[in-house]
């Protein structure tokens, strides 16, 4: 369930809203100062912020600039301002919306639902670029489990894989043959084993690129600069 927090200093709305959000499946908490409220925020799993512009003693446009150094979470501001430079103020201290008073309940949760679906996409999209490794003309896809040379997918073995993502992860550290073989592909038998050797071997063919992966005597295998 997605839990909101609003932040509101008129308790007549702040309670109607809470009582109609949580008719709509959300969980809703409420402050009506802002004392608390940017502890609270960045330290609760929020999955958006309701925050009104007019607040004692700071703002919500000062709230949200507080909260933009620490957080990404979506926030949506109500206020009952009207210019065109209150909004773009709102906007510019990155706003996921604005909408003004006097507003519907059922136009806010609209609202709400098209940030935290937006949200979804972008996290998404981030996890996907943070699963992406791109080595040389290697693209190696973690959440796929897939390896593109020159973006053709290329047939490795789990244990060819495995010891792929780990020596690139690596960036250009040496990763022990102790690391590898049990570590990596649990195998406890790598002091007189040559199971490590074949399996670089055939990564090195598979990729068609000899020189990705050095050999370090007497240590391991790090990524050539």
């Amino acid at each position: 369930m997605n839990k909101l927090l609003i932040v509101e200093d008129d308790k007549w709305i702040s309670n109607s809203l809470k009582l109609y959000l949580e008719n709509s499946a959300l969980k809703i908490e409420l402050f009506y100062t802002w004392v608390w409220a940017v502890k609270k925020i960045v330290e609760g799993d929020y999955s958006a912020i309701i925050l009104d512009v007019n607040l004692p003693g700071m703002d919500g446009i000062e709230i949200c600039k507080n909260v933009r150094e620490q957080s990404e979470i979506p926030i949506i501001m109500l206020t009952a301002r009207t210019s065109e430079m209150d909004k773009v103020r709102g906007l510019e201290i990155w706003a996921d919306d604005y909408i003004e008073k006097p507003f519907s309940p059922r136009e806010l949760l609209a609202r709400i639902n098209v940030v935290l679906r937006r949200n979804v996409v972008n996290l998404e999209k981030r996890e996907e670029v943070s699963n992406i490794i791109n080595i040389w003309n290697i693209e190696i896809n973690k959440n796929k489990k897939i390896v593109l040379v020159e973006k053709n997918e290329i047939n490795l073995t789990k244990n060819e894989y495995d010891i792929l993502v780990r020596i690139c992860k690596e960036n250009w550290n040496v990763v022990s043959r102790e690391t590898l073989m049990i570590d990596v592909i649990w195998y406890e038998k790598y002091i007189y084993d040559r199971t490590l050797d074949t399996h670089i071997k055939n990564i090195r063919k598979k990729i068609n690129n000899k020189g990705l992966i050095l050999t370090v005597r007497g240590e391991g295998y790090r990524l050539n600069k």
